[in-house]
């Protein structure tokens, strides 16, 4: 025998729930199988599937648009922090400062070299070691490092501080969405589950065929077995009657 199979997708959910209202504007509520009950409970599940799709939908597309943004900030700081420290080490390397000025950045370990900056945290951690470092350094009289000067670093790593920070909550607003929706998938399931169930103890007291026939005609999705399409090929019956929800 064919089973019932529910949606997996938000897009399959959308089609049983609207095939079932559906049906309802085109006959009288006491010749509908489900009752007027489920009938108003059919119109607040999908009304409450909707309102969260759309939200989460919203979540994830803003959160994908303003990603561009995040990355191209992430790169401008690690380039201006990047070039500093080389500039630094250059000007030590021609001996126009000295080596123990690398404390003040917290670079005198570092052979000079840079350290990682692939992280988020990375940059916005030496970004402000730089920062720090380089006004301490001034402060005991030293003269300020240009190409890049400290005022465009600071610009830059402030500017994707404040970037990462926006990204940061458009991904717990994503992720609040997703687990929302989560729950919402699981109860729509389960409403559409007990709908079908209902739908198919008042179809009619007719042959298994016909039942199930009636029962598509509200959204309920059956799937054959392999060797149950092979016998119904066989017989010469007609498969695309069976229609599948991905």
């Amino acid at each position: 025998m064919p089973y019932r199979r529910l949606p997996t997708t938000d897009k399959a959910r959308l089609r049983a729930l609207e095939a079932a209202l559906l049906i309802a504007d085109d006959r009288d509520a006491g010749k509908l199988a489900y009752s007027k009950n489920t009938l108003f409970e059919l119109k607040s599940v999908k009304s409450n599937f909707d309102n969260h799709l759309k939200h989460y939908e919203f979540d994830l597309k803003t959160e994908s648009e303003k990603s561009a943004d995040y990355k191209a900030a992430f790169e401008k700081a690690r380039l201006y922090v990047s070039h500093f420290m080389q500039v630094l080490f250059m000007n030590i390397e021609r001996e126009e400062l000295k080596n123990e000025v690398l404390r003040f950045y917290g670079l005198e370990d570092f052979g000079n070299k840079i350290p990682s900056l692939n992280s988020e945290e990375e940059v916005l951690e030496w970004g402000k070691k730089i920062i720090q470092g380089e006004q301490k350094r001034m402060q005991n009289g030293g003269s300020p490092i240009y190409n890049p000067s400290i005022a465009l670093v600071k610009v830059n790593v402030e500017n994707f501080n404040e970037v990462a920070v926006f990204q940061r909550t458009l991904k717990r607003n994503t992720l609040r969405s997703y687990e929302k929706m989560q729950q919402v998938r699981k109860e729509t399931n389960d409403f559409i589950s007990k709908l079908w169930t209902e739908i198919e103890e008042h179809v009619g007291d007719v042959p298994p065929k016909m039942k199930r026939q009636r029962a598509q005609e509200y959204g309920v999705v059956y799937v054959f077995r392999r060797n149950e399409k092979k016998k119904i090929r066989v017989e010469g019956m007609q498969v695309d009657l069976m229609f599948e929800f991905n």
